[in-house]
């Protein structure tokens, strides 16, 4: 299903976006900020359920939830707009990302939980950060309880898997994401 053009069924998505080239897509907290309201913007309109994030310097990474054939559009919406934001930002024109953007279906809970751990130490593995808590821009502090979180992110699935007590499954995804 990666980068498939044609038909893509509902299910939950590994989606990441690269920059076209070796510049940054998120300059500063603003960017970043700007990011997660177009963001949250598409989650609205397509109907989309954002399970996990992480915002890098030159891409980013989505974990979401879509129903069949919404996620093409939705993707174009935010790229789109959230390319052409930037650019006036930044006085700059042409492409903002690279490749289209890459989907990959969901297939099994052991890829989900995979996912999980990946998108939350993707910061610490780009040097952006110690340890997944250092970084704010992504969902995985609010996942573990550590502050609210985002607003447009439902980790409750993603929690689910590590069992009803909240601070045992806490406990249970730090030590699963954050072992080395």
């Amino acid at each position: 299903m990666a980068n498939s053009r044609g038909y893509l069924p509902a299910g939950t998505y590994h989606v990441t976006t690269r920059s076209g080239g070796p510049i940054a897509i998120f300059i500063d907290d603003i960017d970043r900020t700007s990011f997660c309201m177009h963001l949250t913007r598409a989650i609205k309109r397509r109907g989309w359920v954002c399970r996990a994030f992480c915002l890098m310097t030159t891409h980013y990474h989505l974990l979401v939830d879509v129903a069949a054939n919404s996620l093409q559009e939705g993707m174009r919406e935010l790229n789109g707009c959230y390319s052409r934001r930037f650019n006036r930002r930044h006085g700059r024109v042409g492409h903002l990302f690279g490749e289209r953007y890459y989907a990959g279906l969901v297939e099994s809970d052991g890829h989900m939980l995979q996912l999980l751990r990946y998108i939350a130490r993707n910061p610490v593995d780009g040097g952006l950060a110690s340890r997944p808590i250092d970084w704010p821009w992504s969902s995985y502090r609010g996942c573990i309880g550590l502050d609210a979180g985002f607003p447009f992110v439902d980790s409750a699935p993603l929690r689910r898997y590590f069992g009803t007590d909240e601070q045992r499954a806490n406990e249970l995804i730090r030590a699963f994401v954050e072992r080395d």
